[in-house]
């Protein structure tokens, strides 16, 4: 797995995290009985795709949807969370659940600047080019809080999240003073797991911070690739059940399919804030 500049951030979020808490911080427990979120999420995202011809001829053309094919997926989108803890160790909860969704999507059309080969058609320079991508994304986690208590709760656990990607494209260009037009579509999923760890810390009464991280390198099958989830968040909680979470999240996926509907490589980047309303007891 390639070095990234956001776990840079991350370390330096880590460090100010272990550094003595003050002595009111256990007044709000770092892990809450039951969780619903909802907010928006502020993303940007980069997916590159590589679809091979489907006859074995040569191979496609690394493209990446918005430098190449204009697809913005940039945007602010729902975003979706609920989790639970229990088992009740001497100072607080050890194990939790945890799910999360949201999904982005965009479109194109423009003229191409460039040939590119995208399974099994080749769309041409100059050709009046539209396209669409749609991607999704389930998470789901589980933690073992074998630290918790003074207002720190560290732990590891398991995870897994689904992608699923679809994304389509058409073109059309004249040649010969005939209209010469192409499509294709690509529809993959794939649960990826992951290895958790995570920390939260009470800061006061009303004051919480956290970190989580997950990772996994995946070789052989049909499916194959790595994948990293890094997330820093600030909680207020002016009230006793409901409160407001700031989020930054970076995820990273680097997926190789071998299937016989798609052979061919994706990679997808999000990153960015997420704002959080928390209902919580």
């Amino acid at each position: 797995m390639k070095n990234r500049p956001a776990l840079l951030s991350v370390s330096a979020f880590a460090a100010f995290a272990m550094a003595p808490s003050p002595a009111a911080a256990e007044d709000l427990s770092p892990v809450d009985s039951f969780f619903v979120s909802a907010g928006v999420y502020r993303s940007s995202n980069d997916v590159k795709l590589r679809w091979h011809p489907s006859s074995g001829a040569g191979a496609g053309s690394r493209v990446d949807l918005k430098r190449d094919l204009g697809i913005d997926t940039d945007g602010t989108d729902p975003f979706f969370e609920i989790g639970g803890s229990f088992g009740h160790g001497r100072n607080g909860h050890r194990h939790k659940f945890e799910a999360f969704r949201y999904s982005y999507d965009g479109g194109s059309s423009l003229t191409l600047d460039g040939d590119y080969v995208i399974g099994d058609g080749t769309y041409v320079d100059g050709a009046d080019f539209e396209g669409d991508l749609d991607v999704e994304m389930t998470g789901l986690s589980y933690t073992w809080f074998f630290h918790n208590r003074d207002g720190h709760a560290f732990g590891v656990g398991v995870g897994a999240i689904r992608y699923d990607i679809t994304a389509s494209f058409a073109a059309a260009a004249r040649a010969d003073e005939e209209i010469e037009a192409v499509y294709g579509s690509v529809s993959e999923a794939a649960w990826v797991p992951q290895i958790h760890v995570e920390y939260a810390r009470s800061l006061s009464r009303h004051w919480r911070i956290g970190l989580d991280a997950s990772y996994v390198k995946k070789s052989g099958g049909s499916v194959e690739g790595d994948a990293v989830d890094i997330g820093a968040k600030v909680d207020y909680l002016p009230w006793q059940h409901f409160g407001f979470s700031l989020r930054y999240n970076y995820n990273d996926v680097e997926l190789d399919f071998k299937k016989s509907r798609f052979t061919g490589d994706i990679d997808v980047k999000s990153r960015g804030p997420q704002l959080i309303a928390t209902y919580r007891f």
